[in-house]
């Protein structure tokens, strides 16, 4: 009887304990946004609990996301980094797969903070494809806003305001997923679209959007000073000059509530520039001395070099062209060490507009090719990421099969077995009839794939899928894809069902392996409600291969601004609110709807 009630309180001393640790977990996702030094305090605190303390292996992989996310909003990228890889790999080995975005996401940021894009993409796009898998709305938000704000830096608007718009839609679904990781505040996914309608020279709605964002409930402390500051930029543009002084001195206002040196530096470098566009010099000169200090002191190269080309167009102000051709060519040495093609290109046009003020045109022609030269080696750069990213989703299929494939026998196996001779042969007739199985199952289920895998390039490929789209286009006529997610089918379970699936489509009809685990077809001369009838008939189909879950397909309607990667996307999202759907009204599912 004793020894039951030392159980029984025990238990009932370790469940508070528990239910403590994630409310503390839980506060600490805005903290590491709002407050970072002071969160940095509580999880340093909280992993000697840890370590003491008998705690479960989500807390500690939920504690390193945050620790992750924590050092990114202190500036210690490569730390950063270190963290991610090693909560990645943890992950992988407790088969906690549903929290690999989130250190994949950690990752890509750091790594956008180096400018290193590409490294970076591949990741975003493991990230966002493993959020979709596992129903992480969490993680893609954030992974969309990542991308958004990449793809605007680098003025690939279109795919930018695609990223931005979903991310705002999926953001009141970030906490229907049974654990909470960690997600960004809605302040900045606003903060987001308002730079992207910023870079378009769209100012009043650039506005309207920071406005949302410095309106949100989780705008405080640097999450507001962020917003503040770019909002004063915006309104400065905006030609709302009262309202932009009013924003920047709310914006210096939170400066105490900074609690790292380099968070300090970060801001006192962009508030000099607003001053230094308001005509405010030696105030800008001021600002600038104090971030260029704290960046020598902590190798920031990547800051020190920007923070050379304002000092340089400090000293263009205040007439010393000696001092700043000086100062702009360090930054240009700098830029070509690092090969930071797209700041080159900035600083190329500073100089060329510099000379063609001084009346030097063969100098100012001299810069400015060499400014198109730049804008080149940038787009060339992101063009390549962008097609190895590309060629990785199409090859993901295969590299996994390869991955999983059983590993040659040795020589000496026979030996090893100890059969006879009637055995062996035996064994190795099995052998060969199994292999040649193996082989005919892959070579089938290659040659079944889309015409968007095999061994085609990725430029034909690509090129394949969308001309379906263009023709559509041209032609006026309905187009609808589907998306269904099968991870909760055997992979062995899929090369028939997709057989199945053809028989059920037209011949027009397209059926495309996707990715691993992702089925799209695409229905040319086909509406809306008429691609709903045609789930109809594919719910009754797969549900049998799926068991007892659900069956979600998710569906999008062409548009005409539309791309492959637009239309997957929006059908990934009418497939989560789907998921969403069926998890709170549970009683309401029946297979054959």
């Amino acid at each position: 009887m004793d020894f039951r009630v030392l159980v029984l309180s025990l238990l009932l001393w370790l469940i508070p304990f528990g239910a403590s640790a994630i409310d503390q977990l839980d506060e600490l996702t805005e903290l590491v946004y709002q407050y970072p030094s002071k969160a940095l305090t509580q999880i340093t605190a909280l992993e000697k609990q840890f370590t003491t303390r008998a705690t479960s292996d989500i807390n500690r992989l939920r504690l390193s996301v945050l620790k992750c996310q924590n050092l990114l909003q202190l500036g210690e990228n490569e730390a950063a980094i270190n963290v991610a890889q090693l909560g990645e790999a943890n992950a992988k080995q407790l088969k906690l797969d549903q929290v690999r975005p989130y250190f994949l996401i950690c990752q890509a940021d750091a790594n956008l903070n180096y400018n290193n894009i590409q490294n970076a993409l591949p990741l975003l796009d493991s990230a966002i494809t493993l959020a979709r898998r596992y129903q992480q709305p969490q993680a893609l938000v954030d992974a969309l806003r990542l991308r958004g704000q990449l793809d605007t830096d680098t003025d690939n608007f279109s795919s930018a305001i695609e990223d931005l718009r979903l991310a705002i839609d999926i953001y009141p679904d970030i906490h229907t997923q049974t654990q909470n990781w960690v997600w960004p505040p809605q302040a900045y996914i606003y903060a987001a679209m308002g730079n992207l309608l910023y870079a378009t020279h769209d100012f009043p709605q650039a506005m309207y959007y920071t406005n949302l964002g410095i309106q949100s409930s989780d705008a405080k402390g640097k999450v507001l000073h962020i917003i503040l500051r770019n909002a004063a930029r915006i309104a400065l543009d905006n030609q709302e000059f009262d309202y932009s002084d009013k924003l920047e001195k709310q914006a210096k206002a939170l400066l105490p509530e900074l609690g790292s040196p380099l968070e300090l530096a970060y801001s006192y470098a962009i508030l000099a520039s607003i001053a230094l566009d308001k005509g405010r010099i030696d105030t800008a000169e001021e600002y600038l001395s104090i971030a260029i200090n704290t960046f020598k002191k902590h190798n920031q190269q990547l800051a020190m070099m920007r923070s050379t080309r304002l000092l340089a167009q400090i000293r263009f102000a205040q007439h010393q062209d000696d001092a700043a051709l000086i100062l702009m060519n360090h930054a240009i040495e700098q830029a070509e060490n690092l090969k930071q093609y797209s700041d080159l290109k900035g600083f190329y046009g500073i100089m060329s507009d510099h000379y063609l003020v001084q009346g030097d045109f063969k100098q100012a022609y001299s810069f400015l090719l060499k400014r198109y030269r730049a804008a080149e080696l940038a787009n060339q750069g992101m063009n390549t990421a962008r097609i190895l990213q590309f060629k990785a989703r199409l090859n993901q299929q295969d590299l996994q099969q390869d991955q999983n494939s059983p590993a040659p026998e040795k020589a000496s196996i026979l030996q090893e077995l100890n059969l006879d001779w009637a055995y062996s042969t035996l064994f190795l007739i099995a052998m060969t009839l199994l292999g040649g199985a193996i082989w005919y199952l892959i070579d089938k289920q290659n040659n079944r794939a889309p015409r968007i895998e095999g061994e085609e390039p990725a430029e034909t490929l690509l090129q394949q899928v969308t001309s379906a789209l263009n023709l559509a286009k041209q032609g006026n006529y309905p187009l609808s894809l589907l998306l269904f997610n099968a991870s909760q089918i055997r992979q062995v379970d899929l090369p028939p069902l997709q057989d199945e699936l053809q028989h059920r489509l037209r011949e027009q009809d397209k059926l495309i392996r996707y990715s691993m685990d992702e089925i799209v077809i695409i229905l040319p001369h086909t509406s809306a409600a008429g691609a709903k009838k045609v789930v109809n008939q594919l719910v009754a189909c797969i549900q049998p291969w799926q068991g007892s879950s659900k069956v979600n397909i998710g569906i999008a309607a062409m548009q005409q601004f539309d791309t492959l990667e637009s239309l997957i996307k929006r059908a990934s999202i009418n497939q989560l609110g789907k998921v969403k759907i069926s998890e709170n009204n549970p009683n309401h599912y029946s297979p054959a709807k």
